[in-house]
């Protein structure tokens, strides 16, 4: 009888070891490319800003004031954006894996704002 008991708690241990340890696929996203066709900055850009860096970027002295009213302007001639090497421009460094913002973009902003970027960095 205590045999039984001690196999029953044996399984019931193995199980929840098993439950903790093992991850669920479905959890996992893959990353997503960049979208197809033009990036708009109203659009796709400035809705990024305004989630997840305007707490913060807001004019209240941390340099890049990223509300909607100032922010292309902020970008453009705080030379936050290179045109010529658009991986190299500090909006994207910044966001980037490995940049000091990276906690603050996934993988699809960091896709969207290159690719703005890319094409030009427009106004949009």
């Amino acid at each position: 009888m205590e045999s039984n008991r001690g196999i029953k708690t044996l399984v019931a241990s193995f199980m929840l070891c098993a439950v903790f340890t093992t991850g669920c696929y479905y959890d996992k996203v893959a990353p997503e490319g960049p979208p197809e066709g033009s990036i708009s900055y109203s659009e796709d850009i400035q809705p990024f800003f305004d989630a997840s860096c305007i707490a913060c970027h807001n004019g209240g002295g941390i340099p890049l004031n990223l509300e909607a009213s100032v922010s292309y302007a902020e970008l453009i001639f705080g030379d936050y954006i290179d045109e010529a090497i658009p991986a190299n421009s500090l909006l994207y460094t910044k966001i980037e894996v490995g940049g000091s913002m990276e906690q603050y973009a996934t993988d699809a902003e960091r896709a969207v704002t290159l690719k703005w970027i890319e094409q030009g960095a427009k106004n949009n």
